[in-house]
């Protein structure tokens, strides 16, 4: 009996103990209600960005003049402040788990993460977040550096992409067009020229007038030193020339990479505009090896640029001086010129009208009623002051 009671009370003690471990382990899974912020972090400080998966690292540094990689080249500022601001606002609900195992199938290890990110300020890390498996539409499960609990969030690997091209700056090559001044491809040269535009009607006229607003210019493109018989595809000139102001390339190289990149290092053509401050801009096109891209060396950026196939064809192949200047073809013989020989050669070169009443214009008499009665003498019989025939 005392050792049923013995056994009985072990067995309560160990039960008692069973509960207080379990109540311990899971304070992380029950721990809090509602969600609450990942990261904590001053956006204002961070200086440096790492983001890197199995493959490939990026490298985004805060600079005096904006972002820039780690090979000092621009970077869009507005994608790093998107990213900021969405590490900024993460928040997480329950933990899922904590264990060895769950990581492993989580992919949140050193080794399997999808994503790994880092944040420093002057040096120091302040955040370290991996990016595993996917948790549903648009999340994923992550766990913060340091720790080893487990959480699903609003965030994919592709607010966190680890291609270099994705950060590049491509507004850098825009230009204005206004302060493009003229442009020389070849032996081409086009200029531009500004006039007034020319009001269609008295009425548009006097409505700029009441409104007091600036005559509008109109630009007009001009090839220079055309010979006799050649035409300058304007049009043609104006679509690929706009194509080249608003030009957006798909990545950046060093440019010593162009030996490597490009299929020839004598260029397809080039490019040079003159600019209204005095400064001028040259581009060199070049086909790559593999042909499905092309590449760009711009004057004024120690870069080279790669374009889609469709881009740099149009700029390498298409927009040549050769290409932009055609010779007219010989006119053909004018059929009004040949129908005038042929009318001067004819018996009779005149206009025939059939004859036609006379036309009486009031207050006169018609000059052909007055030739016929000069013209014509009394018949026998009629009489002389009317005219009229004896009705005997």
């Amino acid at each position: 009996m005392n050792k049923k009671i013995i056994l009985l009370g072990g067995l309560l003690v160990l039960q008692a103990v069973l509960v207080v471990f379990t109540s311990f382990q899971s304070k992380g899974l029950l721990g809090h209600s509602g969600m609450q912020a990942l990261l904590e972090f001053n956006r204002e400080q961070v200086d440096r960005i790492v983001l890197s998966d199995s493959t490939q690292q990026v490298e985004l540094l805060r600079g005096d003049d904006g972002w820039v990689t780690a090979e000092d080249f621009p970077v869009e500022v507005d994608r790093v402040d998107r990213l900021l601001e969405r590490l900024k606002g993460l928040e997480h609900g329950l933990v899922i788990a904590q264990t060895e195992a769950a990581l492993k199938r989580f992919k949140l290890t050193e080794a399997t993460c999808e994503r790994q990110v880092q944040l420093f300020s002057d040096g120091k890390p302040v955040v370290e977040l991996m990016l595993g498996s996917g948790a549903g539409a648009r999340r994923s499960h992550v766990r913060v550096g340091g720790a080893r609990d487990v959480y699903a969030v609003a965030l994919g690997g592709y607010d966190l992409p680890v291609d270099l091209g994705q950060w590049q700056d491509k507004s850098l090559l825009k230009l204005n067009p206004g302060v493009v001044q003229s442009v020389q491809i070849g032996d081409l040269t086009v200029i531009k020229d500004t006039v007034e535009a020319s009001g269609s009607d008295a009425a548009s006229a006097g409505a700029a007038e009441s409104t007091d607003a600036e005559p509008e210019s109109e630009v007009a493109w001009v090839a220079a030193d055309l010979a006799d018989g050649e035409q300058f595809e304007v049009e043609n000139f104006k679509r690929d020339l706009d194509r080249l102001l608003g030009l957006s390339y798909t990545r950046a190289y060093a440019r010593g990479d162009l030996t490597e990149l490009a299929k020839s290092e004598e260029a397809a053509n080039q490019i040079t505009l003159q600019l209204t401050d005095g400064r001028s801009r040259s581009y060199q096109f070049f086909e790559s090896k593999e042909g499905e891209m092309w590449l760009i060396q711009v004057s004024d950026h120690d870069a080279i640029f790669e374009v889609s196939s469709y881009l740099g064809s149009r700029f390498g192949e298409q927009m040549l001086a050769e290409k932009l200047v055609k010779e007219l073809e010989p006119e053909a013989v004018d059929v009004a010129e040949s129908d005038g020989e042929a009318l001067s050669d004819s018996e009779d070169n005149t206009i025939h009208v059939e004859p036609t009443e006379a036309v009486t214009v009031p207050g006169s008499e018609s000059v052909e009623a007055l030739d016929q009665e000069e013209s014509v003498e009394p018949s026998e019989g009629a009489s002389p002051a009317t005219g009229e025939a004896d009705a005997s």
